[in-house]
């Protein structure tokens, strides 16, 4: 989605979450709504997004990679799902799996390593809550080891020509106290000790 247009009609707290997950997304995001939420107006005044600050219209999709439907009208929701259905634009209205073509995991996301938790649709609070519990039991330690072992990929392809001791050496470095040291905040030393390792092969 990096730099397609997106739109979530709606300016309320459900519309809020969905901005926040595509930004994530690095799309360019527009939202539609005569009224939004507080956050909402700080992201269109720092120009992370853009705020039409008007009535659902369906020109104002029609170009759309994407579309979220996110007002507190079935009604409008489900004329947002027929127009994007026959236009072939991808649609999710937030409180109907029927009228969507694609369903918005709940997604946690620390630098490269992202997880995705879904229940079909059938209760987005509960993939929320389990999206939640994930991001505490999965830090931003998980993000930088990930990072450290990116930049370690292709030394290691490099320097060990054996698959199976690349997969032992990289084994090693999830399984033994790398993830502390980066928990410790000694992020230079966790990548020190890769490197040792790498260079004793």
């Amino acid at each position: 989605m990096k730099n397609k247009k997106c739109v979530v009609v709606g300016g309320g707290n459900v519309a809020e979450r969905k901005v926040k997950s595509l930004l994530a997304c690095s799309a360019n995001i527009y939202v539609i709504s005569p009224q939004i939420t507080k956050n909402i107006e700080d992201l269109s005044l720092y120009k992370k997004i853009s705020w039409l600050k008007e009535e659902f219209a369906p020109n104002l999709i029609h170009d759309s990679f994407l579309v979220i439907a996110a007002t507190n009208n079935r009604i409008i929701n489900e004329e947002i799902s027929k127009y994007c259905e026959k236009n072939n634009i991808l649609v999710n209205v937030i409180d109907s799996m029927e009228n969507s073509n694609f369903i918005v995991n709940a997604t946690m996301k620390q630098n490269d390593l992202v997880i995705s938790v879904s229940t079909s649709g059938k209760s987005p609070a509960l993939a929320r809550k389990i999206k939640e519990e994930l991001k505490l039991k999965y830090g931003k330690e998980y993000g930088i080891l990930l990072e450290i072992l990116g930049e370690t990929r292709e030394l290691v392809k490099a320097n060990i020509s054996d698959e199976n001791l690349r997969k032992e050496f990289f084994t090693k470095v999830i399984d033994t106290e790398i993830l502390d040291l980066i928990k410790q905040e000694k992020v230079i030393e966790a990548k020190r000790r890769v490197k040792s390792w790498l260079l004793s092969h």
